[in-house]
């Protein structure tokens, strides 16, 4: 295969750009694009030579005016001591429902105990998406391990009502929150934002 077939595409220099201006690690950015980590460090080395600020803004250097705007989900997964972590950034449209169930599903077939999904970058949330994170709360509770949601944007707090995750499950502000009731005793019995049910 020649050079040109190995280059990544003009997408994937864009959610490489978007991540590591979020600070994701080079390591992180890698797995989660499932691409190599020379790879990826070529490319953020690129994107933060002072010399190169066209580059940010079009790394590929096609012309576009919509790409950082198009429509896009991604998914990563981060192991804490006790728990885990699954952050959500984008859409979790109906077009990515199948790719968020089928990350989700991984986790439930894992081995943690606890795991809350962090939704501070969701920008709009579809309905058979809140049925998905439904499907996996009740695949969890049937395991007797712990399933949360954690730090929702305001823009989907509308969302979340509507689509009865908010009374189904247990949403958290913290992950400190999210970690100290899923390991306390009572934390089977608290099924939104900390408050008790039946209180």
């Amino acid at each position: 295969m020649n050079k040109k077939g190995r280059e990544i595409s003009q997408e994937m220099y864009h959610r490489i750009y978007r991540l590591s201006k979020k600070n994701v690690s080079i390591h992180s950015i890698a797995a989660t694009l499932r691409l190599p980590l020379r790879t990826v460090m070529g490319v953020v080395n690129r994107l933060d030579r002072p010399d190169t600020k066209a580059e940010k803004e079009n790394p590929s250097g096609n012309k576009t005016d919509t790409a950082d705007d198009s429509e896009f989900l991604d998914i990563y997964f981060y192991p804490k001591t006790r728990y885990a972590v699954v952050d959500l950034v984008g859409m979790v449209s109906e077009e990515h429902t199948h790719h968020l169930q089928t990350e989700l599903e991984k986790v439930v077939a894992s081995s943690w105990k606890a795991v809350a999904v962090r939704m501070h970058d969701v920008t709009m949330l579809s309905e058979t998406a809140g049925k998905v994170l439904l499907t996996v709360k009740g695949s969890f509770d049937a395991l007797g391990r712990y399933f949360a949601l954690l730090d929702p944007a305001p823009s989907i707090e509308s969302d979340l009502i509507k689509f009865e995750l908010e009374t189904k499950i247990p949403i958290f502000g913290t992950e400190r929150a999210f970690e100290e009731t899923a390991f306390s005793k009572k934390g089977k019995m608290f099924t939104r934002r900390g408050t008790q049910e039946g209180n």
